[in-house]
C-alpha cells in the first residue's frame, strides 16, 4: 500500500493525541464527536489550516476523522492501521505506532486519563510532588525498552491534565503537550485548545488544535461512529 500523505498523517496524529476528557462521579461515556481545527507550519514555513470532524465510539473502536478542509477525505484507524479514504475507496494505508485502546479518545471515555493511561502501558511511577498548584509525576519506561523510550513527565491541575513532557533515552525533550480552556458537558471534561510542541534538529514545531461543537453520547451519525472501511 502507498503511505499516507504527510499532511494526512500530521492531521491524524495531532487529533489522535489531543482529544481529552474524563469520567466524573462514576458516569460512563461511550462516544464522542467534535469539530476541530489545526494550525501549524509546514517544512517550508507556510501556515497550514486543517478542519474537520472527529468521531469515536468505545464499542466499535475506530477513530474516524472526516476532513473537510483543505482536502475532503476520511481517515480511519482500526487496530494498528490508518486508512486514507476518498470517494469510497482506500487511497492509502499505513501502520500506526499506537493502539486504539490506548488512544486519547478511548482513555477519556473510560475515565483513565488522570495519568494519561501510563499505569496500564508498562511505565512505572517514579515520583510524585507538588509545585505551585500542580501535581507532578514522573514515569519510567519498562526496563527492556529504556534503550529507545525515555521518561514521561505529567502535570495535573485541579484534577485536570495540564501538561505532558516526553523525553528521549538521553533525557532530551522531544515533545510537549499543553491542555487549555477546559469545558464540562454533563461531567465530561476536556480542553478546547491543545498546543503540541515537538523538537527536531534543534527547532520547535507548533501545532494548535481547537475543538468546538462537542457532542457526548450522541445518537446521530451512526455511519461515522460505526464506519465501514471499504474492501476495495
Amino acid at each position: 500500500m502507498f503511505l499516507l500523505t504527510k499532511i494526512s498523517i500530521l492531521t491524524f496524529i495531532v487529533v489522535f493525541f489531543t482529544f481529552f476528557s474524563s469520567k466524573m462521579n462514576g458516569q460512563q461515556f461511550h462516544r464522542i464527536k467534535s469539530d476541530y481545527s489545526i494550525k501549524y507550519k509546514d517544512s517550508q514555513g507556510n501556515q497550514i489550516l486543517q478542519m474537520g470532524v472527529v468521531f469515536y465510539d468505545i464499542n466499535s473502536k475506530k477513530i474516524v476523522m472526516k476532513t473537510g478542509f483543505p482536502v475532503r477525505e476520511i481517515l480511519v484507524q482500526k487496530d494498528t492501521t490508518i486508512y486514507q479514504i476518498r470517494n469510497g475507496q482506500i487511497l492509502a494505508s499505513t501502520r500506526s505506532y499506537a493502539l486504539v485502546d490506548f488512544s486519547i479518545y478511548h482513555l477519556a471515555l473510560t475515565g483513565e486519563l488522570n495519568n494519561f493511561g501510563l499505569d496500564k502501558s508498562g511505565y512505572t511511577l517514579d515520583t510524585v510532588k507538588r509545585d505551585k498548584g500542580l501535581i507532578l509525576t514522573t514515569w519510567s519506561p519498562p526496563k527492556d525498552a529504556k534503550d529507545f523510550l525515555g521518561r514521561i513527565l505529567v502535570s495535573t491541575k485541579e484534577k485536570q491534565l495540564f501538561g505532558i513532557v516526553f523525553l528521549d533515552p538521553k533525557e532530551k525533550i522531544i515533545a510537549k503537550h499543553l491542555f487549555r480552556d477546559y469545558t464540562n458537558i454533563d461531567g465530561f471534561e476536556f480542553p478546547t485548545e491543545v498546543l503540541i510542541i515537538t523538537y527536531s534538529d534543534d527547532k520547535e514545531n507548533f501545532n494548535l488544535t481547537k475543538f468546538s461543537k462537542i457532542i457526548v453520547d450522541g445518537t446521530d451519525n451512526e455511519e461515522f461512529y460505526n464506519y465501514k472501511i471499504p474492501s476495495n
